[in-house]
């Protein structure tokens, strides 16, 4: 019996012993589940802050092109950043950018698959001051053109992109996105950062680069002589007095823009503006101590906003 009371002792034991582990497991289980559920709540809140912000940002360039349509410039209301609106444990922020500052690497071959040569020489030069070489814009053309030559020694198709270790395919059609610049031969790693600030990817037709919002390092570009500082120190001195260009007929005449070979002058005027219809919105939201980072891309045509892309994940 004394046997028998052993044995059954030893079996009430290791029952607790199940019963104590399966309840730990219980409760660690139920915990995980609960972190993450509230972990997906709040991701999903983000989401709809951030949603609330795009929507603030669009009704701003809407009313913006109703009252001042015709001219859009850095000290208009809609680039300034939006005030942190405080929210349920955090906040919500953001900024517009105005895309149409930028070179449109789009507009490098027209709808009929030709080279805008304008267009290229203007590349060129902006290559060689973002510290590249001019000869990078054959690889871009050709990542973008309909046929399998190369226009240049630098240029890249099917046989190149196909002998890589990872091997792929060119686009042969526009860029969506400039982050597709990356896959073009010559702009790894850094030399993609390097000219990334300085481009954009507008697919709409006979998009121009807004010459109020456009960089100095892009201006300076249009012609062969003209010096970054130089043009940087014009465009400050400008926004300082709170000016902007109405027109490129008062562009042309402001030094140093004014030491551009007419040639050049004639051969790029249709590829400025003063109007800006692609833009980008880096919005922020803060909830519970941690910040997520969202961006919507806009285009606007007229007095209608439209989403083109929306990035929902950090950046």
């Amino acid at each position: 019996m004394n046997k028998q009371k052993g044995i059954a002792l030893i079996t009430i034991l290791v029952m607790v012993a199940l019963a104590t582990i399966l309840a730990a497991t219980i409760g660690q289980r139920q915990k995980f589940t609960a972190d993450n559920t509230a972990y997906l709540m709040r991701q999903n809140q983000s989401l709809w802050y951030a949603k609330s912000a795009e929507t603030f940002f669009a009704e701003m360039l809407k009313e913006d092109a109703e009252n001042a349509g015709d001219v859009d410039y850095l000290q208009e209301n809609w680039a300034k950043p939006m005030p942190a609106f405080p929210v349920e444990d955090g906040y919500v922020t953001g900024q517009l950018y105005d895309e149409s500052g930028k070179f449109n690497l789009n507009n490098l071959v027209d709808d009929s698959g030709q080279v805008n040569v304008a267009a290229k020489q203007w590349f060129e030069r902006l290559l060689v001051n973002a510290g590249l070489t001019a000869e990078l814009s054959e690889a871009v053309i050709d990542w973008q053109d309909a046929d399998n030559d190369n226009i240049g020694p630098m240029g890249a198709e099917e046989g190149y992109y196909g002998g890589l270790n990872n091997a792929y395919l060119p686009a042969n059609t526009k860029f969506h996105a400039v982050d597709e610049l990356k896959m073009v031969r010559g702009f790894e790693g850094e030399n993609y950062l390097k000219i990334a600030p300085y481009v954009s990817t507008i697919s709409v037709k006979d998009a121009k680069v807004n010459v109020n919002t456009a960089p100095a390092i892009v201006l300076a570009s249009l012609g062969e002589h003209l010096d970054v500082k130089a043009v940087q120190a014009a465009l400050e001195t400008k926004r300082q007095n709170m000016e902007h260009f109405s027109n490129l007929e008062e562009f042309w005449k402001l030094e140093p823009f004014n030491q551009v070979n007419s040639d050049i002058q004639s051969s790029v005027q249709g590829l400025l503006g003063v109007k800006s219809s692609y833009f980008r919105a880096k919005i922020e939201v803060m909830l519970s101590e941690r910040k997520r980072k969202f961006q919507t891309f806009f285009l606007r045509e007229d007095k209608k906003i439209s989403v083109l892309s929306r990035s929902l994940t950090p950046e």
